[in-house]
């Protein structure tokens, strides 16, 4: 009726198993964190399942256990955390400007770093043959793969001690992962390095993550108008 199609195949299977491997200890932790904020696994489960956006949820876990932090805090926080994801969408529509509203919708909720570095990466591979119903079942196996692993983190949490500080680094590694995607495109490895500097720069004095916006856009913006301008040389020496 929504005109949404998914495929879960080999091709999508191997797409999400990098994410998935990243997932499974980040969501562990995360569902720790959950569990020593006082949220029962049906909270985590739910806030994974529609909020699905890990650096939102372990800001928004970290503000509820401060217990300082009003909902309309916690809320703005998380929402210009994500506004990367807006960066995102524009850049993934030309690909799926066929799908009816019911599968731009469903595709829209499941667009997170990872996805969408997967996504792009595959989309934009002529060699690929990566199609819509394979990109929204590889959010899917993703999404689920992190529920999974939140809800399997605030029960075994009380069990197993999981170092929180831990996950910085697990991140970064998986984040280099997806990376790599796209190391054979000088360009695309230049930008990522000046995006990662940028970060660590504007995390100095920056809060809330707000680095992690501003590096993004001026990384990108810096991205696109070097493809331009070597398009542009490209189209005059044609």
């Amino acid at each position: 009726m929504f005109g949404i199609q998914i495929k879960i195949d080999k091709q999508v299977l191997l797409a999400s198993l990098p994410i998935m491997m990243g997932y499974f200890p980040l969501g562990l932790a995360c569902g720790v964190l959950a569990g020593s904020v006082g949220l029962s696994t049906l909270d985590i489960a739910l806030m994974s399942i529609f909020v699905f956006a890990g650096s939102g949820q372990f800001i928004a876990l970290a503000m509820m256990g401060s217990g300082a932090a009003a909902i309309s805090s916690i809320v703005l926080t998380t929402f210009i955390v994500n506004l990367r994801h807006l960066l995102y969408s524009s850049t993934l529509v030309k690909y799926i400007s066929s799908g009816s509203r019911g599968y731009h919708m469903a595709f829209a909720q499941e667009i997170v770093d990872e996805t969408f570095a997967v996504n792009e990466n595959r989309f934009s591979d002529k060699e690929a043959h990566w199609t819509m119903p394979q990109a929204l079942g590889m959010a899917y196996a993703s999404h689920g793969a992190w529920v999974i692993s939140t809800v399997l983190g605030q029960i075994l949490g009380s069990m197993v001690e999981i170092d929180i500080n831990l996950v910085g680094y697990t991140l970064t590694a998986m984040f280099i992962g997806l990376w790599s995607f796209h190391f054979k495109n000088h360009r695309l490895i230049i930008v990522g390095l000046f995006a990662g500097a940028l970060a660590l720069w504007l995390s100095t004095f920056l809060d809330y993550k707000l680095h992690i916006v501003i590096s993004t856009v001026a990384a990108a913006t810096v991205g696109m108008l070097w493809e331009n301008s070597v398009q542009k040389d490209e189209a005059v020496s044609a």
